[in-house]
């Protein structure tokens, strides 16, 4: 099933954002001119709720299929004990004649949602506002850019797009995968027509199967896109 998609539009009162998939070198490059912005953990505390209230069947497996199926295979961005996947986005925020920039790094921190946002500083005045002596400190969502209640909405957007695409392809999905998240010793994916997730409490059977199928070459586990 190809469905790779290049950008989705998110129209907001007064700007419109492009989300863009991107390589992770791509990201890598901007990550020197950028300031890092607070995570909204209250916000990402909401986002699961909603996923428990509304939409109880999109587990790590459907959210990865949703994932890789839009935008292909998990980049190596992420913490691989923490995380299963990370994709990496580049965000464009027109308001009127501004155009702001900012990545995303989207995760599954602790097999939890996690939105992880950088600001590019695009203009001599931006970089002389934030030299790089500040550079490494967390900032609080820039008002007059990009403000919380839009980073909020954009969130909201971009998770209600992967429920309502996995709402009209999850029973057509048909392309097998399996991933591991270390940190709660959970094997997931989709294998044999349907979706699973595996659960362990004991250490040393997750890391058996885990290493069981890395030897396995009928299902891709744990893939991701290799780095230009």
């Amino acid at each position: 099933m190809d469905m790779i998609k290049e950008k989705i539009r998110v129209e907001m009162k007064g700007a419109v954002c492009v989300i863009r998939p991107i390589p992770a070198r791509e990201y890598v490059d901007y990550l020197e001119e950028t300031i890092a912005i607070f995570e909204d953990y209250s916000h990402l505390m909401d986002l699961e709720t909603y996923l428990e209230r509304e939409a109880p069947g999109f587990d790590l497996p459907h959210l990865y299929a949703a994932l890789k199926t839009l935008f292909g295979e998990s980049a190596t961005l992420y913490d691989d004990y923490k995380c299963s996947f990370g994709f990496p986005f580049l965000l464009e925020i027109t308001r009127k004649e501004k155009i702001s920039k900012y990545l995303l790094n989207f995760m599954d921190l602790k097999g939890g949602l996690n939105f992880r946002f950088t600001k590019i500083l695009t203009t001599p005045e931006e970089r002389e506002k934030y030299p790089d002596k500040v550079r490494d400190i967390l900032y609080k969502p820039l008002a007059d850019d990009f403000p919380k209640e839009e980073m909020r909405y954009v969130m909201n957007f971009f998770l209600s797009y992967l429920v309502g695409f996995m709402e009209a392809y999850g029973k057509i999905y048909n392309e097998p995968f399996i991933r591991s998240q270390d940190y709660r010793w959970i094997i997931y994916g989709f294998k044999d027509g349907r979706f699973f997730v595996d659960r362990y409490e004991d250490y040393d059977e997750f890391r058996a199967a885990q290493s069981d199928l890395m030897k396995s070459e009928v299902i891709p586990f744990n893939r991701v896109k290799p780095n230009p």
